[in-house]
């Protein structure tokens, strides 16, 4: 049976009738040429507003003399956050399958992977389709335990950015701009219970939201509601441990400990650096890096750097040169060696033949025949 979704009749040409499979494929080429060049521009553009503010040769100066076993810390510290991440989502997926840990491992390094070769963050799309394909999954349900990762994710790092705050600032830091952030930090921590809230409503007021889904869907084409609707039902999976308060309290207290190590990673290389901050400093700087992450460029490069350059000079007032060595080091700790083992590990598999740019732009194609009943 063929599980991918049409989306109904092609866009109308310039003679009036849908277009031919051909005109839509330059079209959605087009489309991703665009993603392609807006992506870099913002790379290059981060990028450059990075090494406008420091000397290359002092950056280069301040990585010979970083001490390497706070560095190799920090890098088995990533990896092992990347086991706790894979094994976070197993949990996520228990209402949905009984996942085992080698194919979650693999449909996780490869999206990462992915992010760092395709634009606009397809790797988030490449892992359910992976996962989908390889164990005979609703793509849905999968594409739907991202989100709530994504949930997962802001509001640990949340946590650990308000305890900051209330820790204070050490004596080195800015006050003052440790006063910025604790009146800007009220805004996100709203937006961040609003969704929790909604989750939760998705989950235990099911019917009614599979209602809501179906009222929404009547208004696709005919031939396409009940796809849509089939779709709409299983993505409901991908939240429900939540209703196991054991399950619940396990995936939470995963994502805790996760970011813990995460933010022990980053203190990790601020050592190598001799830069003597608390670990409260690398909640602040592991906050800033996700918000430098969210820009759509490849493998978060220059949106990270950046961010973490601003967040230590501007708030611990590090210079600028080590504060960019950190950001360059750290990213590379954090996405290299991932980036390495998703490749090696998608070219061994046999899904390597669709390749990761088929399972971004075609992941219904991917997904289990129960995602097209």
């Amino acid at each position: 049976m063929n599980t991918s979704i049409s989306a109904g009749p092609g866009p109308e040409g310039e003679s009036g009738l849908p277009a031919t499979p051909r005109q839509g494929e330059k079209r959605r080429a087009s489309r991703r040429g665009l993603q392609l060049a807006i992506s870099l521009a913002l790379a290059a553009g981060l990028l450059a507003f990075f090494l406008s503010r420091v000397d290359i040769a002092e950056i280069g100066r301040q990585i010979a003399r970083a001490d390497p076993g706070w560095l190799l810390a920090s890098g088995l510290l990533a990896l092992v956050t990347y086991l706790a991440r894979a094994q976070r989502w197993i949990w996520i997926l228990r209402p949905v399958a009984r996942v085992p840990f080698y194919p979650a491992f693999l449909a996780m390094a490869a999206g990462f992977a992915a992010n760092t070769v395709l634009p606009a963050r397809a790797g988030e799309i490449v892992r359910p389709a992976l996962l989908a394909r390889e164990r005979k999954l609703p793509f849905s349900a999968l594409l739907a335990s991202i989100l709530f990762e994504r949930i997962l994710d802001a509001a640990s790092i949340l946590f650990f950015l308000l305890l900051a705050i209330l820790e204070g600032p050490p004596p080195q830091a800015r006050g003052r701009a440790f006063e910025a952030l604790a009146r800007s930090s009220a805004v996100p921590a709203l937006v961040l219970v609003g969704v929790i809230g909604v989750s939760l409503l998705v989950v235990f007021r099911r019917s009614a939201t599979e209602r809501f889904f179906e009222r929404m869907t009547r208004r696709l084409p005919s031939k396409l509601v009940p796809r849509a609707q089939a779709f709409a039902a299983t993505f409901l999976d991908g939240f429900q441990s939540l209703r196991d308060p054991k399950l619940s309290l396990l995936v939470v207290a995963g994502s805790l400990g996760m970011w813990l190590l995460i933010n022990v990673q980053v203190l990790c290389v601020l050592k190598a650096f001799g830069i003597a901050l608390p670990l409260s400093a690398a909640y602040v700087t592991t906050a800033a890096a996700a918000l430098g992450l969210a820009v759509p460029t490849p493998g978060g490069i220059g949106g990270y750097h950046a961010a973490v350059q601003m967040a230590l000079t501007d708030f611990y007032g590090v210079p600028v040169a080590a504060a960019s060595a950190v950001a360059l080091l750290a990213h590379a700790i954090s996405f290299v060696p991932i980036t390495a083992i998703g490749f090696a590990l998608f070219a061994a598999s046999p899904m390597r033949k669709k390749g990761l740019k088929e399972l971004a732009e075609r992941p219904l194609a991917s997904a289990s025949p129960s995602d097209a009943r």
